[in-house]
């Protein structure tokens, strides 16, 4: 609780708050244009399957009232969750080019640590490889199931998070800890806060605009969580 109520803080701050903006605002930006455009994409491909379909039942059925309206139900809610997915993204995206400063303020207020040893960046983009082509294999094999009602949903959500998981941990440690603390860190497994940290994370950023303002206070919270758990340091200003 003392972590949560620490990144509270430095999330709320006024510099925090200005860093966050930036990858807030495209992202909602990028939100609203890909709801219209994808959303109309969707139905308009439906419109256009069944008015051609060689299939006369399902034209005959896209003539009730309560299935066209169930398409546009159908067709917004799977519009909405990749549209969410892909803003996430961006907005994880953003959130690294700034999460070396966000790194920083938290240091700098908190712990006053001297990395010995920066990580190499050409080692943190090999390792980010590495996770993306396991995530698209595990998309790939996904999509045989795509068809296969909840069972569907539940293992892109477990693509996803894993891409997200990896990709948030990735970002951040590889600022706070030096290359030995690093590679230590990484080559083992990681603790069980880590893990229920981001699965919440993942959980919270589901919710539309919610999950995109949200971006910085994860780097906050990842932050504390290393500098404490990770390096055993103790906060000197609260």
């Amino acid at each position: 609780m003392s972590i949560l109520r620490l990144s509270l803080g430095d999330f709320f701050s006024k510099q925090c708050l200005k860093l966050n903006l930036i990858p807030f605002a495209v992202s909602f930006i990028a939100f609203v244009l890909m709801s219209v455009f994808l959303y109309e994409f969707l139905f308009d491909y439906f419109i256009s399957f069944v008015s051609t379909s060689s299939f006369s039942f399902i034209s005959w059925l896209y003539s009730f009232a309560f299935i066209q309206i169930l398409s546009d139900i159908l067709s917004f809610f799977l519009a909405l969750f990749v549209i969410t997915i892909l803003s996430l993204f961006l907005a994880l995206l953003l959130t690294a080019f700034l999460s070396p400063f966000i790194v920083s303020f938290v240091n700098s207020k908190h712990y006053q640590y001297e990395s010995k040893e920066a990580v190499s960046n050409f080692k943190v983009i090999g390792i980010f490889l590495f996770v993306f082509l396991k995530f698209f294999l595990a998309l790939i094999l996904c999509l045989f199931f795509i068809f296969v009602p909840f069972l569907n949903m539940l293992l892109l959500h477990i693509a996803f998070y894993y891409l997200f998981h990896k990709s948030l941990i990735l970002d951040v440690s590889s600022i706070v800890l030096d290359k030995q603390n690093f590679l230590a860190f990484y080559s083992q497994t990681k603790p069980l806060e880590f893990k229920f940290s981001t699965l919440c994370f993942y959980i919270l950023s589901l919710v539309p605009f919610f999950g995109l303002f949200l971006q910085s206070f994860f780097v906050i919270f990842l932050a504390h969580l290393l500098y404490q758990r990770i390096l055993g340091l103790e906060c000197k200003k609260g």
